[in-house]
């Protein structure tokens, strides 16, 4: 029976997380992952770790935090979170920073409360569950933590790291040098680097006269006068500083006569952390294959 009850109270939790969602989602409208931007974000993470470590002291004294390290909690979070992951895949999303096409703000599943919500759980379970096996080390729980802290790593980073990511437009005329750059929303950012075009070329399909790659020779600059030339292709991004340089399009109506190109900056300094938490999972499982075979 006891059994039984915590299930049915791990699925009494995950519904009752997907109604208050709504009901944030109806009254105060979609998550604003812009307000956990640096430094609020690393506030949010030291609170979530210190909260976590606080349950697990307390889980001899507390019935609540002793049975969130259990599988009964656990399993109802993982079924609800796939639920709303498949949700959102077989619905069209809208792209980041859009409006939701429908009133309740499925077709933005990543500012959605319930989905939000939801992962949040399962992230506080999942911590949990690392920081027991964490205090009581042995060399068994090596794949065990590295599946389950990957899996926790990987979530808190690309969540909170998505406020502080960049994606910019910059147009660059040949002979000039610019610093400043446009998001989505047609906000300009003054950026730490600068890109300086040299030249614009590219090359058509003999056959059609359709343009067949076309590539920008630059100069990078920053602030403190570091520079780097190189020459960025489309799917060749260049890398410097952090950022993540992208040949992005050109003056379509000069087309091979271009002087302009234009470039994608993409800057996520969470994503070393996201890809730790994947090459932990990746490593946890080999490990135990290998530990099978063995």
């Amino acid at each position: 029976m006891s059994k039984t009850w915590g299930m049915t109270k791990g699925c009494i939790v995950c519904c009752g997380l997907v109604a208050v969602g709504m009901l944030l989602q109806l009254t105060i409208g979609p998550v604003r992952w812009d307000a956990m931007a640096s430094p609020v974000n690393i506030v949010v993470l030291i609170v979530l770790l210190f909260s976590i470590l606080t349950m697990h002291l307390l889980r001899g004294k507390v019935h609540l935090f002793r049975w969130m390290s259990t599988l009964h909690a656990g399993i109802p979070a993982m079924v609800a979170c796939a639920m709303l992951t498949v949700l959102m895949g077989v619905t069209r999303q809208v792209p980041t920073g859009h409006q939701p096409t429908e009133p309740f703000g499925i077709t933005s599943m990543l500012t959605f409360w319930p989905f939000v919500l939801s992962y949040t759980w399962l992230v506080v379970l999942l911590g949990m569950v690392c920081m027991t096996r964490l205090l009581h080390p042995s060399w068994r729980n090596i794949p065990f933590l590295l599946n389950h802290l990957g899996l926790f790593i990987a979530l808190v980073a690309g969540t909170l790291g998505n406020a502080d990511m960049q994606d910019l437009r910059m147009v660059v005329q040949e002979g000039k040098t610019e610093w400043r750059a446009v998001d989505s929303k047609h906000h300009v950012h003054q950026l730490p680097i600068a890109i300086e075009l040299h030249d614009f070329s590219m090359e058509l399909h003999e056959s059609s006269a359709a343009p067949r790659s076309f590539s920008s020779d630059v100069t990078v600059y920053t602030k403190s006068g570091t520079t780097v030339r190189d020459t960025i292709l489309v799917n060749k991004p260049l890398s410097f500083r952090g950022w993540k340089i992208y040949q992005y399009s050109y003056d379509e109506a000069k087309g091979v006569e271009s002087d302009i190109s234009v470039f994608e900056l993409v800057r996520d300094p969470w994503l070393p952390f996201v890809y730790l938490g994947i090459f932990m999972m990746l490593a946890g499982a080999l490990s135990i294959f290998v530990g099978k075979k063995w």
